[in-house]
């Protein structure tokens, strides 16, 4: 039951109700103001009767909140020495709360050790976070909110049943520390505070999934860590990557308010620069004219930087970005589309640079057009097209995509799915300038001219990290035009 008298008024009253639903309110007689509850425990909830099972459910709940509050209870003391001892009951009063809460003092008031401190103890943290913001939100909602991302990842970030790191609090009254609401999912390696001023007590989990308080306060705090992240510099920025980029790259895909601010925090591997890059620094060396960033991904950088897709690049001295997380760059960069009007584009579907005219090129096409529509014969279906190219200067033949064709965007969202992607035909270029080439127009061994063209397939494929159908048919065409080689 509860007896209240708020100061000022002459009239108490007492609250009393049986934990059943029913309750009853009534005037009671109560000379000083304030409030007094007493409780009666059910028999299999004596714990709370316990002074440490007290203690942990105030500095959960109600550590921060600006009252103390008093434990009062008795101990048992000893007295004196030997036959002198006496033991006696004393009473006592201990404030088991700290009344105070760190994120509500000014930053004027604290030090990068007190920031330090706090986070070591909600974040269970031995080291000093990577970074911190505070902020305070004053106007149509009121709200507090300190942030840390810590050095390293936590290590369930990947499980999908990933324990949140951010705390919420309504006037300072600890609410949960369990909602995946609070921040987006690519933020959960998060860690801190969030307070609000206009949230109810006593909100349930189920009214914070549809709460536009709630909602605004994300909002804000997306943001706000956003930026936050997009100033760092130097080590602390290589630290972040180090442990974070691939959440970027899931900010990207689903968090289309902020997708600008995420695009300046992702980084790559380049073909030309050393470490990794940012879109904003390679527009800063592209082409202002054609506007244009190109990327070539897999799953193994060593086979992206042999890519015979990436000569005719490497001699026009024209960066591509190398995406070796396959897993996530294949279906991330395809819907980024452009970054401040430089559209990106996947070389393994668009014509690569180089100096011939298209004239040249369809003379080229004629000259050798026996030969691809040969290869094409030899192949069937397992290409799509044979023709030949311009973007290779050593290797003897690619394979591409094909951008037009309506399988590919059937495999691209497939990938969206998490499912198997279905297996589209390749286009096979071959290089006219290649001896192997030369040689295999000339060739009149009908046996040792089907076993090279499916070797250029096969050889193409490998060198973009694509197995051959039948690696045991592969091996065996190798050694068979070895042994004519000898």
């Amino acid at each position: 039951m509860l007896f209240l008298k708020k100061l000022g008024e002459e009239q108490a009253y007492m609250f009393s109700t049986d934990g059943t639903g029913e309750y009853e309110v009534k005037p009671v007689t109560k000379e000083a103001h304030g409030t007094i509850m007493y409780i009666k425990l059910k028999d299999d909830e004596k714990e709370f009767l316990e002074k440490e099972r007290v203690q942990t459910v105030v500095k959960k709940y109600s550590n921060h909140i600006a009252y103390p509050i008093m434990l009062n209870y008795t101990e048992e003391v000893t007295e004196g020495e030997g036959d002198d001892k006496t033991t006696k009951m004393e009473n006592k009063s201990e404030q088991i709360n700290a009344a105070t809460a760190l994120w509500t003092l000014s930053k004027s008031e604290l030090k990068k050790e007190d920031y330090v401190e706090f986070y070591q103890s909600i974040g269970h943290d031995s080291e000093d976070p990577l970074t911190y913001l505070h902020n305070r939100v004053e106007g149509s909602l009121e709200f507090t909110t300190l942030f840390y991302i810590p050095k390293k990842a936590p290590m369930d970030m990947y499980r999908p049943e990933y324990t949140p790191g951010v705390k919420l609090y309504v006037k300072r009254v600890f609410i949960t520390d369990d909602s995946k609401e609070l921040l987006p999912s690519y933020l959960r390696f998060v860690k801190g505070i969030m307070d609000s001023e206009d949230l109810p007590l006593n909100v349930s989990r189920e009214l914070l999934q549809d709460n536009k308080v709630l909602a605004n306060m994300k909002q804000h705090s997306v943001k706000k860590i956003l930026q936050s992240i997009k100033k760092l510099k130097d080590e602390d920025e290589t630290t972040f990557i180090s442990q974070y980029n691939r959440m970027m790259k899931e900010g990207v895909y689903t968090d289309h308010v902020n997708k600008d601010l995420l695009l300046d925090i992702v980084k790559y591997k380049s073909s030309t620069e050393e470490g990794l890059v940012g879109f904003e620094s390679y527009v800063s060396r592209g082409n202002s004219e054609k506007k244009e960033i190109y990327y070539i991904t897999g799953e193994d950088e060593k086979v992206l930087r042999n890519s015979p897709l990436l000569e005719a690049y490497n001699q026009a001295n024209i960066e591509v970005l190398i995406m070796d997380d396959k897993e996530v760059d294949s279906i991330v960069t395809p819907m980024i589309g452009t970054y401040k009007e430089w559209a990106l584009k996947d070389i393994t579907t668009i014509d690569a640079p180089d100096s011939k005219t298209k004239e040249e090129k369809e003379e080229v096409a004629k000259e050798f057009k026996t030969l691809t529509d040969k290869i094409k014969e030899v192949l069937g279906e397992e290409v799509k097209e044979v023709k030949t190219s311009t973007r290779l200067t050593s290797s003897p033949s690619c394979v591409l995509k094909d951008p037009n064709d309506p399988m590919a965007a059937m495999a691209q969202m497939f990938a969206q799915m998490g499912e198997a992607m279905p297996e589209t035909p390749l286009i096979l270029e071959i290089n006219p300038e290649h001896e192997m080439v030369k040689k295999l127009d000339a060739l009149e061994d009908d046996t040792l001219f089907n076993d090279v063209a499916w070797v250029l397939l096969d050889s193409a494929k490998l060198s973009e990290g694509i197995d051959p159908k039948d690696k045991g048919a592969f091996a065996l065409r190798i050694a068979n035009i070895a042994t004519k080689a000898l």
